[in-house]
């Protein structure tokens, strides 16, 4: 409870006491010790729960207010440590390092007590939570497939874990996907599933929900929807901007970085390309080199698209230079099939003598990563097909 007191105060949890005080705090105050609280906690408690003051707070409730199962305190630090960890470490390395120790954690951690730990459905919470977390992890390294499945493997757990917000993500994570693969209408449909979820479970979770919706504006791009598209990115971003709420601590986050990204990604797709450079270079700017290596490259390489569509080589060089040089410890095919894309796009520059030397460059590049395709003892050169897909 007390990591989600923090959690709801943002920025502002830097003036709460220190953890070993505020869990002494809470204890008093679960004892009856503390008669009432203040208003700045009774806040953050709201904001923890999703309730309203009155209904947590009410004496004369006739009964105890049922917390959301979704929104209950979570008793095993250990495993929300390790996500973080996991989290921090993929932004910075990519999936392809570290999807083998996401495994190795779910067999050795979290699976022997499924069945018999006495947790209850917190484990199947949190092997849902990792599981998506191999999914993105194995997407990364271009095992969509794999990938497909592992999303597959988390909604079920999720749904035995009864946290619908993580359900509502990981509806997300697969409409990602599926758009990923070209299948535009799956897309929209899982993620106005993952809507529909938030809405029936009377969740108040704004960032999830722009995600969702975000989601569905992509898909709908890839369907050639300009009107629909350009409607949800707006929802979304309205619905971002709303008071945060509390959200399970397993469901990964989204900002306003993200969504300009995804917002970008939309208008290359259909084609705006004055629009998608302003939402990308915004997406980028909210993204420090220090902290999101592969999310800041993705961006970059939007970037680098549109420029080399709109003939600004110079540009386009000085950008893609940036991203080689920030991603030679990033292990992420993602990032990896996106120069090969460039090197396409440059082919068309080729009577040019910048064109010609970023060509260099890039090669250069494409043959010292090979070995990130390395992956279930098939190796992959960069002009295979799992760089192109």
């Amino acid at each position: 409870m007390a990591r989600r007191l923090r959690e709801a105060a943002g920025d502002n949890g830097r003036d709460l006491p220190d953890h070993e005080a505020l869990v002494r705090s809470i204890r008093r105050w679960e004892s009856g010790k503390i008669a009432a609280l203040s208003e700045r906690y009774r806040l953050l408690f709201c904001r923890t729960f999703g309730l309203s003051e009155a209904d947590l707070f009410n004496p004369d409730a006739p009964e105890p207010v049922a917390v959301p199962r979704s929104s209950r305190p979570l008793t095993d630090c250990h495993d929300l440590e390790a996500m973080a960890s996991f989290r921090g470490a993929d932004r910075q390395v990519g999936g392809g390092h570290l999807y083998a120790t996401v495994l190795g954690y779910l067999e050795r951690d979290v699976a022997p007590r499924l069945f018999g730990g006495s947790d209850g459905t917190s484990t199947f919470v949190a092997a849902a939570a990792f599981t998506e977390m191999a999914g993105w992890m194995a997407h990364d390294a271009g095992q969509d497939g794999l990938a497909g499945h592992h999303f597959a493997r988390a909604l079920d757990l999720a749904g035995v874990g009864g946290d619908r917000q993580l359900e509502a993500h990981i509806l997300g994570s697969m409409s990602h996907l599926s758009r990923h693969l070209g299948k535009g209408s799956d897309a929209v449909r899982l993620a106005q599933r993952g809507t529909t979820m938030l809405t029936e479970s009377r969740t108040a979770a704004s960032a999830m929900r722009a995600r969702l919706l975000s989601m569905a504006a992509r898909g709908f791009a890839e369907l050639q929807d300009s009107g629909e598209c350009s409607r949800l990115l707006t929802e979304a971003e309205h619905t971002l901007q709303r008071e945060p709420a509390a959200i399970s601590p397993w469901a990964g986050p989204f900002d306003h970085g993200t969504l300009s990204l995804d917002a970008a990604r939309s208008m290359v797709a259909l084609g705006q390309l004055s629009a998608a450079r302003r939402q990308v270079e915004q997406a980028i700017a909210l993204r420090p080199t220090s902290r999101t290596a592969r999310s800041r490259a993705l961006g970059q390489l939007v970037l680098v698209n549109v420029l080399l569509e709109t003939g600004e080589l110079d540009e386009a060089c000085n950008v893609m230079r940036e991203v080689i040089e920030g991603t030679q410890t990033l292990s992420s095919l993602v990032v990896t099939r996106q120069l090969a894309k460039v090197r396409g796009q440059l082919e068309a520059y080729r009577g040019v003598e910048m064109a010609v030397d970023c060509l260099a460059v890039l090669d250069r590049a494409l043959r010292e990563r090979r070995w990130q395709y390395e992956w279930g003892g098939a190796r992959r050169e960069p002009g295979d097909s799992a760089l192109r897909a």
